[in-house]
């Protein structure tokens, strides 16, 4: 019937049409009386072939088409794109910058202003710090690390960093100096030092470094903790709009470590052999510890937390590959792309597995730790560093801890809060052997401050150890 067609009469060509359409095109533009069927229109409906029909239905299927196709340009353009912005926003400095700790929050405040465990930044009262930290930890941790942070003191110290891969000039980088807990059997002047290097968008206020170092100066050990170049006090560096994740960042621990063991300033309590002082690092901080690790060959131990080992580009791999399956490399691609393009250095210039790989004895102490839960970098880049490094015992004596690390929701290295007394018995053992030393200074007994203990008991909402490694026994 004609009032069908009408969507098709102004579609098809006139040289296409039958002479009746052509009619109907023409006295279309008087109204639908003027094109009711009657005799004649029935018999040329009656006389409507499949032939003539092909038209209609040709037209009908490219407009079906041509708007599946529009739809789905569409969402390709808006899916490049969203890639392409999140390569932009690994590398910009002004996006890096949104979750920065206030550098002027000195070591004695940091303990009761911390944002650890799912806790807000800024001072908060004992009422205030219980509320946010449980169930994960207790306000006894804190307010024992409160104590030791102001009897123990601390120092602000520069120093500059090792040049650049290109000749670049060092920067003047900052740094606070925390002395361990003064005890019995502990002098500072010979206490080992642990250079603490902070992750992605922060300074050395960095919860983690932080956390750590009250762990560490409870055992005996004295900490540095730097601030990487553009971050914290530190000076400014040759890309200072964008971070260069794998080219100049292990350079400014690699200067704490050099001032760590020199002391230049008389400010530590005395020069330290080489033998004497560590890295460790903190998911970005530890890529970079684990760059210093394997090119600086007298550094005794490196405690590896939460890192990306295969770089920044196979970082964004590992992290689309449980999703995208086989199309990884067509996801990856745009971002790798765009965050090399707005970067203003190579990015991958030094990636941790392959330099690693490259090694000879003696062998030297490596710590890999990693959550299990890790929703931040992917549990696959703790694995394959343990698997590279425990098949290279001429090099590496390796020690895994992966702690089923789940804190308000965070999962990210949560260890020295959540699981504050095992995790001090790993560190204890761990530096104890990197520095060719008895546990006995490290082991006397401390605090406990531990209020779950897996697998028997873990914090509400973890999730289940059986599932998230796929298996059961």
């Amino acid at each position: 019937p004609p009032s069908r067609l009408k969507a098709c009469l102004r579609e098809v060509p006139d040289a296409s049409m039958p002479t009746w359409w052509q009619t109907l095109r023409t006295i279309e533009g008087a109204g639908e009386a003027d094109v009711s069927p009657n005799t004649e229109s029935d018999q040329y409906s009656d006389n409507f072939n499949e032939k003539e029909k092909r038209p209609c239905c040709r037209c009908t299927a490219q407009v079906i088409a041509g708007s599946i196709c529009g739809g789905c340009c569409l969402v390709i353009m808006i899916l490049m794109a969203a890639l392409v912005y999140v390569g932009y926003g690994l590398v910009s400095m002004t996006q890096q910058r949104v979750n920065v700790q206030d550098p002027h929050i000195l070591p004695t405040q940091f303990p009761r202003y911390n944002e650890c465990g799912g806790c807000k930044a800024g001072y908060k009262t004992d009422a205030e710090i219980e509320a946010c930290a449980e169930p994960c930890f207790s306000l006894k941790f804190i307010l024992d690390w409160e104590k030791l942070a102001k009897e123990s003191g601390y120092k602000l110290v520069y120093f500059p960093s090792r040049i650049g891969p290109k000749g670049e000039p060092s920067v003047n980088v900052s740094a606070w100096w925390l002395p361990p807990e003064p005890r019995a059997g502990v002098d500072s002047s010979t206490a080992p030092r642990i250079v603490a290097l902070h992750g992605l968008a922060s300074n050395n206020n960095h919860c983690g470094v932080q956390a750590s170092c009250f762990l560490l100066r409870q055992m005996g050990f004295g900490c540095i903790t730097p601030s990487v170049r553009d971050y914290g006090f530190s000076g400014p560096s040759t890309h200072p709009d964008t971070l260069s994740w794998g080219y100049d960042y292990h350079l400014d621990l690699l200067g704490a470590w050099d001032y760590a063991i020199a002391d230049p300033d008389g400010l530590l309590g005395g020069a330290l052999s080489p033998g004497k002082v560590g890295v460790m690092g903190f998911s970005k901080g530890a890529l970079g510890a684990a760059i210093a690790f394997a090119l600086e060959h007298k550094i005794p131990g490196a405690w590896i937390d939460s890192a990306p080992y295969s770089g920044l580009e196979g970082a964004i791999a590992s992290t689309i590959r449980p999703y995208a399956g086989f199309l990884t490399p067509l996801l990856k691609a745009p971002v790798w792309w765009s965050a090399s393009h707005f970067a203003e250095t190579p990015l991958d210039y030094y990636k941790p597995l392959p330099l690693l790989e490259d090694c000879s004895g003696p062998a030297r102490h490596v710590a890999v730790s990693q959550g299990m839960f890790d929703n931040n970098v992917p549990v696959t880049e703790g694995q394959n560093a343990i698997t590279l490094m425990a098949g290279l015992p001429e090099c590496y004596t390796l020690t895994a801890y992966t702690p089923p690390e789940y804190c308000n929701g965070a999962s990210h290295h949560q260890e020295m809060w959540e699981f504050s007394d095992d995790t001090r018995t790993v560190m204890c053992n761990f530096w104890s052997a990197a520095f060719g030393q008895s546990n006995a200074t490290c082991s006397v007994p401390l605090p406990h401050y531990q209020l779950w203990h897996p697998p028997e008991s873990q914090p509400p909402g973890a999730p289940s150890i059986r599932k998230t490694l796929n298996f059961e026994y």
